[in-house]
């Protein structure tokens, strides 16, 4: 499915951030709406925020934000808060498949999985997921569009931007 052609108000919000507090903000306030079995696929550039925004969502499950690191080497690191987080990182991975390293029972669950890189996964396409891509929009700041692939994604969007969006 190609996430580019959504054009729906219920699929897509795009905010700019202007610092790495106002990225971990956003994502604060997304971390505080999930439920459980919510699954966050992060895209971007090196260095453009995605651990950032994660950091973000693990103080929104009332996680400490310092504890969360780039699992880049571990690839995959489970934190407890008021709801599990795996914190996913796929970046050394080319084309892995779902059932590579267990993902399905990451990705499946009633935690929240939030996977930097998920692009690199062969079967990202045909999940619902809340996509969220940060792009460099100049030195410090950065554009964060969130995409909702499924009708529980659209929801939670929808219900996002009306609570956050000015």
């Amino acid at each position: 499915m190609d996430t580019d052609t959504f054009t729906d108000e219920s699929t897509i919000f795009v905010i700019e951030s202007s610092s790495t507090r106002e990225t971990k903000m956003w994502g604060r306030r997304l971390g505080s709406m999930l439920e459980g079995g919510e699954l966050l696929a992060f895209s971007g550039d090196l260095g453009a925020g995605k651990t950032c925004f994660i950091k973000g969502v693990a103080h929104g499950l009332n996680l400490r934000e310092e504890n969360i690191l780039s699992p880049t080497f571990t690839m995959i690191q489970e934190h407890r808060g008021r709801l599990p987080l795996y914190h996913i990182d796929l970046y050394r991975l080319d084309n892995v498949a779902l059932d590579d390293l267990g993902l399905r029972e990451y990705l499946f669950s009633d935690s929240i999985a939030a996977v930097e890189w998920f692009e690199r996964l062969r079967e990202g396409g045909q999940i619902n997921r809340l996509a969220v891509r940060i792009a460099y929009s100049g030195a410090n700041n950065r554009r964060i569009e969130f995409i909702a692939i499924g009708e529980r994604y659209s929801l939670l969007l929808t219900k996002f931007r009306s609570r956050f969006s000015s």
